[in-house]
């Protein structure tokens, strides 16, 4: 009897494996004047070991000679390329806006099977993109997947270190705050070890998912987190998938207010005086975990209970060893409590991912908590 419903469950297994290498896969990019990186941008995804079958590029408020790049590389792809033309009024125009009715747009004529891809036109996938983000769907049970924003190895060298130490120690206090969550609140669709990002740069939803939110929040900027943020409250199951990885340039005029590159920018003159808002103080994280969940079983008694919405309380970059001292105290804590927690559950910093693909050379890539600008 144990030999057949281990049978059934292998069979179950590959029968997902075959349904999800069929799906249709739509990868949707926001262009903005940026001739001097879309042919790196589509050779990337050209060169995918599982090809998209589509991409469509949305051309909007362009004034350089960003068409003519794509006219000019466009009978190289291996896939169905579709670019749109708009032109946004100033008071509208913005990388958010633009990735919004990207998206739509590709999911008009997509299949209610799809799979939505986008990323960003500055980007170079990673040439595994395609194949990591389905070999994350079908291991766990998730309708979306954001993978990893990298700097190119090159591009790793035009940033001061103080700004990349100042990185890895926002990232490995985030790990921390990450495995307390775990801890309290178990996520078996997305365990340990998990990335920290929603960056536009890499995101795949199932269409069904896509609709249910309603797409991609009509903000401005931040609309990858807003998206992330949407996807929680409606509760779809998100994988944040370490292998999935996109690299990006370090340029420092960039298409979104508030992106990487006006966050680069700004650093080089003068690092801020508060880390990134996503690293909450641990007691605030506490709290967030108790009312979701509390929300979440609230919902099982239909009872009509508000999703939990907090103040951003950020903490100042002089704080953050503090910050750190005491959410390792806590995870400590906790792994003192829960007799279940394996003892080999590692301590680790988001550091771990943090080595390229070995095809690339040059130093260890950084990390740029947002989308790319």
């Amino acid at each position: 009897m144990a030999h057949a419903r281990t049978e059934d469950t292998a069979s179950a297994s590959q029968g997902k494996e075959a349904l999800f290498w069929k799906k249709p896969r739509i990868v949707a990019i926001p262009v903005c004047n940026e001739e001097d990186h879309i042919v790196a941008c589509l050779l990337a995804l050209a060169a995918q070991t599982s090809l998209p079958d589509r991409v469509v590029l949305w051309i909007n408020n362009t004034t350089d000679a960003t068409c003519h790049r794509v006219l000019s590389v466009a009978h190289r792809l291996p896939f169905e390329l579709e670019t749109v033309t708009a032109c946004y009024p100033s008071a509208i125009a913005s990388a958010g806006q633009a990735r919004r009715d990207a998206m739509d747009h590709a999911s008009r004529t997509a299949s209610p099977d799809a799979i939505l891809l986008t990323t960003d036109a500055d980007s170079e996938v990673a040439s595994d993109w395609i194949d990591s983000i389905l070999a994350a769907f079908i291991q766990y049970p998730v309708e979306a997947v954001f993978g990893r924003v990298l700097l190119l190895p090159e591009e790793y060298r035009k940033i001061p270190l103080h700004l990349h130490e100042d990185e890895q120690s926002e990232r490995a206090y985030g790990a921390l705050l990450e495995q307390i969550g775990l801890l309290l609140s178990p996520e078996p669709h997305d365990p340990w070890p998990r990335h920290l990002e929603h960056s536009g740069a890499s995101i795949a939803v199932t269409h069904a998912a896509w609709r249910r939110v309603g797409g991609i929040p009509d903000v401005p900027s931040g609309e990858d987190r807003a998206f992330a943020r949407a996807l929680r409250q409606n509760g779809i199951a998100v994988r944040h998938a370490p292998q999935v990885q996109v690299y990006v340039s370090a340029r420092l005029q960039g298409r979104a207010r508030g992106g990487m590159a006006e966050t680069l920018a700004r650093r080089l003159i003068a690092q801020d005086e508060y880390i990134d808002d996503a690293f909450e103080p641990v007691s605030r994280r506490l709290l967030r975990i108790r009312r979701e969940l509390a929300y979440w079983q609230s919902q099982s008694s239909f009872l009509d209970i508000p999703y939990p919405d907090f103040p951003v309380v950020c903490i100042r970059r002089k704080e953050l060893p503090q910050h750190h001292e005491r959410a390792l105290r806590v995870l400590k804590r906790l792994r003192q409590m829960n007799r279940r927690s394996p003892e080999n559950f590692p301590i680790e910093t988001a550091g771990q991912y943090d080595i390229p693909p070995p095809v690339l050379t040059g130093p260890e890539p950084s990390v740029f908590h947002g989308r790319p600008g």
